[in-house]
């Protein structure tokens, strides 16, 4: 069942208009559904989420089934909407707008009827290595048209492998949508695609908007699949009968077409002018970054990624770690069952079902117990190879320094320490690219982590704020579906006024006592002592992955072999 409660959050901000109205916000995750019921101001009244399995196909390939998707979204858009009422009076009928966000990209290719052909391959599926490199001779154009490198983490390789593999799939086909695209197709009958997830096709030109007759022949893809690419905020279709029995919503509710859920955990960071930095952890983290269009060299881009902006006149440029929060779920499922039976036990004696987060703050309280540096453990967080900044599908993870005097403090807090090194090496990547923040944001489920979070300052020498009650993609999408029809008048407005600093904003002349305490952002500063001591091992972090290149390629190889 998916776990539902009531919840409170920011207060509706400026750009916000005066309808009453209320907005359904759901993100489909990695590893699960998160829905939220949100004012227009992104307050959050109601939320519940569900976790969903992942099929590993080795050596690089990641499937799920996009039906565990939908039925996952009707459940947790139910039990929202039933929290709402129970805490609020509100119902389905004060619902304005539904917006969808998701993990990218994920594909999914749809016969006539509208049915999945097959699995949906995730971003995680590094299948189409192959399909890249057989491109290799025109990588520099692809590159050129928009702003992205030819790798398997793009949807086009994956449907380039997806067709060369499976024929039926060519014959079956007559759509493809992305992981939010296939339930706003259930919500509403009609297949889409937002501008944000076009931008990680490879399919589309970045300065035109538009799929490109080329790219499209490059990758072999069939055009008539491709469904017109619109803003995210977009009212694209309405809740239908069937949607509206098994999620609750009224029939005819509109529906925006969408975002990437980390363009939507950006929006609801507070990214809204030019050089706006934050970080979001989830499955994976991922470090955005708003560029004006104007402001942007996709030939120096290098390791970073690159997409349009919900925010006229702005891109978001972003680097992208693959496990994160992964790792630790890996952590809780392997081997936490201390804190699972803890976290049960606590449940029972309330008479509920326990949550799988209270596992992870139980985790998060005992790396709190360990040193800075983890007595000496380093750790490479490329469980299932790495985006940016390596690129590298074969790498895999290292604990390096263990020892008999090792403890399970200790090997916690790595995983925290080696995935904000991860987080470092990002930003430094940003830094070449003369993308400086004074302040890192943080969203998403890591967010919630204090030891996890004050350690990302520690590492990185930047003051981490956290906005009050972050719930990450599932409130950024609330908001597009608010600018969708209207409850939001300025979208940009009710963004930026959604960062505010913990001691007022004095660009806005602002007092701190004018803000009010419950909707300041939570500040973590960095250490000066410990700083100073993660730069030591950071330094050894960054040797790691060159030493280890060739290990990766002989492994890989051995893999390939069977042995």
């Amino acid at each position: 069942m998916a776990g539902v409660t009531g919840a409170s959050g920011a207060s509706s901000a400026t750009g916000v208009s005066g309808a009453s109205g209320v907005v359904v916000g759901v993100d489909v995750g990695t590893t699960g559904v998160k829905a939220v019921v949100a004012d227009a101001g992104g307050r959050v009244l109601a939320e519940a989420g569900e976790e969903y399995p992942t099929r590993y196909v080795p050596p690089h390939g990641a499937e799920q089934d996009p039906d565990d998707w939908w039925s996952a979204t009707a459940r947790c858009v139910a039990g929202a909407l039933r929290s709402a009422a129970e805490a609020t009076g509100l119902g389905p009928a004060d619902v304005e707008c539904v917006g969808v966000s998701s993990q990218a990209p994920s594909v999914v290719v749809l016969d006539r009827s509208g049915a999945p052909v097959g699995p949906a391959l995730l971003w995680l599926d590094r299948r189409g290595q192959g399909e890249c490199r057989a491109r290799a001779e025109v990588a520099a154009d692809v590159v050129a048209a928009t702003g992205n490198r030819t790798d398997a983490y793009f949807a086009a390789p994956k449907l380039a492998w997806l067709l060369a593999e499976r024929p039926e799939v060519r014959r079956a086909g007559a759509a493809v949508v992305m992981a939010n695209g296939y339930v706003v197709h259930r919500l509403t009958g009609v297949p889409t695609c937002d501008t944000g997830h076009q931008g990680l096709t490879l399919l589309a030109d970045l300065d035109t908007g538009r799929w490109s007759d080329a790219l499209v022949d490059l990758w072999g893809i069939p055009r008539g699949w491709l469904p017109e690419a619109v803003h995210p905020s977009t009212v694209v279709g309405r809740v239908g009968a069937e949607a509206s029995r098994v999620t609750g919503l009224l029939a005819g509710t509109p529906v925006v077409a969408g975002a990437v859920d980390g363009a939507a955990a950006a929006l609801e960071a507070g990214l809204a002018r030019h050089g706006d930095v934050c970080e979001m952890t989830g499955q994976s983290t991922v470090v955005n970054a708003a560029v004006e269009a104007g402001r942007l060299r996709r030939d120096a881009l290098g390791t970073m990624s690159v997409l349009p902006y919900p925010l006229p006149g702005h891109h978001l440029v972003y680097g992208s770690m693959v496990a994160t929060g992964g790792i630790l779920r890996w952590f809780r499922d392997e081997f936490g069952d201390r804190e699972v039976r803890a976290a049960a036990g606590s449940a029972e004696s309330a008479g509920s079902m326990g949550e799988s987060g209270s596992v992870f703050a139980a985790l998060d309280a005992l790396a709190a117990t360990a040193p800075v540096g983890s007595g000496g453990l380093v750790l490479l967080p490329y469980f299932l190879g790495e985006r940016s900044p390596v690129w590298n599908a074969d790498a895999r993870g290292a604990l390096v320094g263990l020892s008999m005097a090792s403890r399970r403090a200790e090997v916690v807090r790595a995983i925290f320490e080696g995935t904000a090194y991860g987080l470092a090496h990002n930003l430094d990547e940003l830094a070449r690219l003369g993308l400086r923040p004074a302040v890192l944001r943080s969203v998403g489920g890591g967010s919630r982590g204090r030891t996890w979070t004050q350690i990302k300052a520690d590492v990185t020498g930047l003051p981490v704020e956290v906005p009050p009650n972050t719930r990450g993609a599932p409130v950024g999408v609330a908001l597009v579906a608010a600018a969708g029809v209207g409850l939001v008048a300025d979208l940009a407005q009710a963004v930026a006024v959604r960062s505010r600093p913990v001691d007022g904003d004095p660009q806005e002349g602002r007092p701190a006592q004018e803000v009010p305490p419950a909707d300041r952002v939570t500040r973590y500063c960095p250490d000066p002592a410990r700083h100073e001591a993660y730069q030591r091992y950071y330094a050894v972090y960054r040797e790691l992955y060159p030493a280890l290149r060739r290990s990766y390629d002989l492994l890989a190889e051995a893999r390939a072999a069977g042995t």
